[in-house]
């Protein structure tokens, strides 16, 4: 943020800009604090379930920090029993902290297999139950999915929704921008359904360029219906991919 913007707010809004450089602090002390706890209880267990129970209070609690208020739509539209591709726009960082703080469901992030040398984040990634792949090898990471979704429907366990911001990066100006077909190819090849997801309001909490929280503000989650996958040939990915797109863009507000 440049110093004029900054001395105008300070002057137009004190309150909120003493609110963002605290919630700035308690960002890093709320990510220092559960991210130890975190690290000491999978180094002890050797399992990622610490990630899983830490991870959504660990947003909830930045989500309060920031004055966020959440709505989610559409959760009556799916099985919480079931496994699903999530397929959502990409707006800001906070993104991640309000689908984690705000939706009862397990997600899954895709991680590429070099951040496993990055220190200590790295073993902690192998440890947790995230999907790591081999971008030379991604038959590997397909039957590592496929693999799980049958111990579930089989033994019964804790399902789990696979979160891919199709844009591949944070849009620059709030719209919704072409869709990368990763996560389309990926639900095509596990048979794992679609749920298109729309995130409207997340990019006014810290524009791009600024490093003060702007807080207070809503923020909208719309889950859609979900897309069945089964009969999809990875020949028809791109039409797919399309009609993902649209779905989520329907239902993104862009001056929320």
């Amino acid at each position: 943020m440049t110093a004029p913007v900054l001395s105008s707010r300070i002057l137009e809004k004190p309150l909120d800009v003493l609110w963002g450089l605290g919630a700035d602090l308690a960002i890093f002390f709320i990510t220092l604090w559960w991210g130890t706890l975190c690290l000491v209880l999978m180094v002890i267990s050797r399992r990622g379930w610490p990630a899983d129970v830490l991870g959504p209070i660990w947003a909830r609690w930045i989500v309060a920090a920031c004055g966020m208020q959440v709505e989610v739509e559409g959760l009556e539209k799916i099985d919480r029993t079931g496994s699903y591709v999530l397929i959502s726009n990409h707006l800001s960082n906070f993104d991640i902290f309000v689908i984690l703080a705000a939706l009862p469901l397990t997600i899954r992030f895709v991680a590429k297999k070099e951040l496993l040398r990055v220190p200590i984040f790295g073993q902690a990634l192998a440890w947790s139950n995230h999907i790591v792949i081999d971008r030379s090898d991604s038959e590997e990471a397909i039957a590592r999915i496929n693999a799980h979704v049958a111990h579930v429907a089989e033994h019964g366990g804790e399902s789990f929704c696979i979160l891919f911001f199709a844009e591949g990066t944070r849009s620059p100006d709030g719209k919704v921008h072409p869709f990368k077909k990763g996560g389309v190819s990926l639900a095509i090849r596990t048979s794992l359904p679609i749920v298109p997801m729309s995130v409207s309001g997340t990019s006014k909490f810290l524009p791009k360029g600024r490093a003060i929280i702007h807080p207070r503000g809503r923020v909208r989650i719309v889950l859609d219906r979900p897309i069945d996958t089964k009969s999809c040939r990875l020949e028809e990915r791109d039409a797919l991919n399309e009609r993902v797109r649209a779905i989520v863009t329907n239902n993104y507000i862009e001056e929320y």
